[in-house]
């Protein structure tokens, strides 16, 4: 079992890697232990990716942190996305607006901002997607839109508004 302090530990590794504030999962492991091991039980759904081709699944998480509007996450998000090996193009497009993505990742991204939206997904997109991605496809694409929700709102739980102010993100 891992200590405390090695928690601690993890999460300041994290922060230095991604140049990422995880100040209120720090709170939450010290204030809120049994909350914080809830949370850290959530982490492998908000990262599942089984059946999703690698940049639709991206695409689909960037276009939901967009839907949160929460920039230090989004910010996190392109990064690690990078890391996986998404083309730097396909990032720059979502974070300005899907419009110059490839016809099926522009569709993933507008998918994904109405799923995220809590609306309802218009229907001949709902269509396209249902010849393109299999049912099991597009629960896992619900789990990454869902998972974009998560973050930003324990941020904005505890006051963090200014965390989760849109930011400009250099997708380069």
């Amino acid at each position: 079992m891992t200590t405390h302090q090695e928690q601690l530990q993890q999460l300041t590794n994290f922060e230095n890697h991604y140049q990422y504030d995880a100040q209120y999962l720090k709170d939450m492991l010290t204030l809120a232990p049994s909350s914080y091991e809830k949370f850290a039980g959530f982490q492998p759904m908000a990262h599942h990716r089984d059946l999703l081709p690698l940049d639709a699944f991206w695409i689909a998480k960037i276009a939901g942190m967009q839907t949160e509007d929460c920039g230090g996450c989004l910010e996190l998000n392109v990064k690690m996305a990078k890391e996986q090996g998404v083309a730097s193009d396909l990032l720059k497009a979502a974070l300005k607006g899907g419009q110059d993505l490839p016809a099926d990742l522009n569709l993933v991204y507008r998918y994904a901002r109405q799923v995220a939206a809590q609306g309802s997904v218009d229907e001949a997109i709902l269509s396209d997607m249902e010849n393109i991605y299999s049912q099991g496809q597009r629960l896992e694409f619900g789990l990454a839109i869902a998972a974009a929700k998560v973050f930003p709102t324990i941020k904005r739980a505890v006051g963090m508004k200014e965390a989760c102010a849109l930011i400009s993100v250099d997708a380069a």
